[in-house]
């Protein structure tokens, strides 16, 4: 089984963050807790890792990995023809429990794209989650840590034994904030359409998008 680390997820400690981004620059793979739900990472460096994660949870290859980035800026790294609601949403929700997807730049490679060459980024809302990003020096790829088709974990204790075995390390912050997943929103035609309605409710997403251009 894996190492498992118990941390204070708003005060994390500095061995924990650094062992964290060790193991994430290394290429392996490390479960923690954001705001939402548990994640299962690996940094968007790794030639490795997110082929592990697709195997860990079963996720079909044909579906892209979320990637977790620092700020609203990301948008226009990791993406290009970001329209201006996207940059609304973001400065609204982010650091938050919303997930962006935009039309990708040439720095995602295709295999972390879906048909469409699209990428999902999602600023979190979590100390630890932030300090890691900082820490390993990239953004990181991720999902819920789950089965695929199985509930996401909203708590250490809801983890499945098998996804804790196969990681190189887990971090056990308790409970989420929201014990639910991230709303979704594409962002890649004139209109943003929620994909899915997670934490923020649509209604919410929908008003930002539209009234915040005034």
């Amino acid at each position: 089984m894996s190492k498992v680390i118990h941390i204070d997820p708003d005060n994390p400690s500095a061995e924990a963050v650094n062992l964290a981004a060790t193991v994430l620059r290394e290429g392996g793979i490390v479960v923690f807790p954001t705001e939402t739900v548990y994640g299962i990472g690996a940094s968007a460096t790794s030639c490795f890792g997110p082929q592990e994660i697709i195997d860990i949870k079963m996720r079909p290859e044909n579906k892209p990995l979320p990637w977790l980035v620092e700020d609203e800026y990301a948008l226009d790294v990791y993406g290009v023809d970001v329209p201006d609601y996207a940059h609304r949403l973001a400065r609204a929700f982010w650091p938050g429990a919303l997930t962006l997807v935009v039309k990708a730049t040439e720095l995602v490679a295709p295999e972390f794209t879906d048909n469409r060459g699209t990428v999902a980024l999602r600023c979190p809302d979590h100390e630890l989650v932030q300090e890691l990003l900082r820490a390993s020096g990239n953004a990181i790829i991720t999902t819920s840590a789950n089965t695929s088709g199985q509930p996401p974990a909203g708590s250490f204790s809801e983890l499945e034994e098998r996804i804790i075995a196969s990681a190189d390390l887990t971090l056990d912050g308790g409970e989420t904030l929201h014990k639910t997943a991230s709303s979704v929103v594409d962002c890649t035609g004139p209109e943003p359409v929620v994909l899915r309605e997670g934490a923020i409710p649509a209604s919410s997403i929908m008003e930002a998008a539209h009234t915040l251009a005034n």
